[in-house]
């Protein structure tokens, strides 16, 4: 029976180690069994092929949440094979298999039969995204989280084949009723219908959320959520104007960024929050995120890596500030993790790997001498550096460059000076040494913040130029009747959601956004 709304069909889903078959190779396939008029009945089946794990990047299992008892189940890529070809063979004559973006399937699929003795697939592969654009032509975006989202798909699933299967399963019985409107009830009329150029139709995108509600938003300062049909907070923003911020995201249509395009596409409502200046928005938007951890907010939520507290000799960290660990706070991956890097493989003679360069112990000794020699730094401190000379060596570059360019300045320089400088015209060993020496000065600026937003973690300021005052005790942000510590208590528990909140601090000082009292 070829019925839409009859007849048996495969949602299927690949994951891979990269986007095209001469690049990367199948590594997981899911697939399920639905009929349209039995939803509930779904009989799902995930597999794990068994790879060389040295072929699987780390960046690969990260993102496609593969765990290490994935990988130990994995079985042999023809059992998943021989395994298929019974699900389809259970389905019937003709059998069809729907995926979401299925050229991307295609390819896959196509080299793992050819690598099973079969030249052609033995099914009709049709896809969803393609009957989806053809349906909705006016969404900002057709990828599966974009069409899921607008039909208040609410994720509560695993890992990503998981959640990729569960959404298209979604997806396709939302656009089957949909196809039954247009008079589609076979799928050999569906893959005429997809096979036909659709006639020319304006392509002005058309959002859920009401065009005077976001209108009529002020021009005050505040935080925006973008809410989902059931108010789950995908997005939340901070703005110097709520009124020119929010409205900047549904105006225009070329060139815009695809995650944006996704994200608006499941929007039905946003809310805001007035504040009294752009600077108190930046700070509650910080908490906020960690509040709701919105899917659309990376740079902020509270899951990242914890902080850290370094020794006098910075030889090792804590997670915990006491007597013994008083350096900091440090993010775990920042320039001075780097500096420790540098430090380990200038005295353990080993490769030193920073960005795309792979320096080796040959090279990072000749790089060092150059560098030395350069910035006239003292004997003892070449022969036998330590992390703090480092340091000091870093504090003294950092001067040097501020005192001829201006406090806070050296990032913005450097990005300058990349592009100008000629890089092929220096010498292996100096290109080097201009590597040292950023990181130096970078670990050095790293230090001065750690040190500042100490500092301002009991402090009271004045936002400029609206002469505000703000007031933070161990971090928080207090009223201004609220006692104040009688000292700087470096050893109460010191949180991201507080360096966060200070950092925006710190970086409103440079700014000169606020004074400190």
């Amino acid at each position: 029976m070829s019925e839409l709304r009859h007849k048996k069909i495969l949602i299927l889903d690949c994951q891979t180690t990269g986007m095209h078959p001469s690049t990367g190779h199948l590594l997981q396939l899911g697939w399920c069994v639905m009929e349209f008029a039995l939803p509930q009945r779904i009989a799902r089946e995930q597999w794990t092929l068994k790879r060389d794990e040295a072929r699987i990047p780390t960046k690969i299992k990260k993102l496609l949440r593969i765990s290490d008892t994935d990988l130990a189940q994995s079985v042999e890529p023809a059992r998943v094979f021989q395994r298929l070809q019974d699900v389809l063979q259970e389905l019937g004559e003709e059998p069809v298999v729907i995926a979401h973006y299925a050229q991307f399937e295609h390819r896959f699929l196509t080299q793992f039969y050819l690598e099973h003795g079969h030249s052609s697939l033995n099914f009709t592969l049709l896809c969803s995204q393609k009957i989806a654009k053809r349906l909705l032509p006016h969404l900002p975006s057709h990828n599966l989280n974009a069409v899921a989202g607008h039909f208040q798909w609410s994720s509560s699933a695993t890992n990503k084949l998981d959640t990729h299967l569960s959404m298209t399963a979604f997806v396709w019985q939302k656009l089957l009723p949909l196809l039954l409107a247009e008079k589609i009830t076979l799928f050999t009329q569906l893959a005429t219908w997809l096979a036909t150029k659709p006639e020319p139709k304006s392509r002005r995108l058309a959002y859920n959320i009401e065009r005077l509600a976001r209108l009529s938003l002020p021009q005050k300062p505040g935080i925006y959520r973008m809410l989902t049909q059931d108010g789950t907070v995908l997005y939340i923003g901070k703005a110097t104007s709520l009124h020119a911020r929010v409205n900047s995201y549904f105006r225009g249509q070329k060139n815009r960024d695809r995650r944006i395009l996704e994200m608006l596409t499941q929007v039905w409502s946003i809310e805001t929050c007035v504040c009294d200046t752009p600077l108190e928005a930046a700070l509650l938007e910080s908490d906020e995120i960690k509040k709701w951890s919105p899917p659309y907010n990376v740079l902020l939520q509270s899951d990242r890596h914890a902080l850290i507290f370094y020794q006098d000799d910075f030889s090792e960290y804590s997670e915990r500030p006491d007597s013994q660990f008083r350096n900091g706070p440090f993010k775990i991956q920042d320039a001075l993790a780097v500096l420790r890097e540098l430090f380990h493989a200038l005295t353990h003679h080993t490769v030193f790997e920073y960005r795309k360069e792979r320096i080796t112990s040959e090279m990072l000794n000749q790089a060092w001498l150059v560098f030395s020699a350069h910035c006239r730094v003292v004997h003892h401190h070449v022969e036998q550096p330590t992390m703090r000379t480092l340091i000091q060596i870093g504090y003294h570059l950092l001067k040097h460059h501020e005192r001829k360019h201006g406090k806070y300045s050296f990032e913005q320089w450097w990005r300058e000076e990349k592009k100008t400088a000629c890089d092929e015209a220096l010498m292996p060993e100096e290109r080097c040494a201009r590597i040292l020496t950023r990181i130096l000065i970078r670990a050095a600026e790293a230090r001065r913040k750690s040190k500042m937003i100490a500092r301002l973690r009991n402090a009271t300021l004045m936002i400029e130029p609206y002469k505000k005052q703000l007031f933070v005790v161990h971090g928080e942000l207090s009223p201004r009747n609220a006692p104040r510590p009688t000292q700087n208590t470096g050893t109460c528990a010191f949180e991201l959601a507080h360096y966060d909140r200070l950092a925006i601090l710190y970086s409103a000082l440079i700014r000169k956004q606020v004074t400190l009292l």
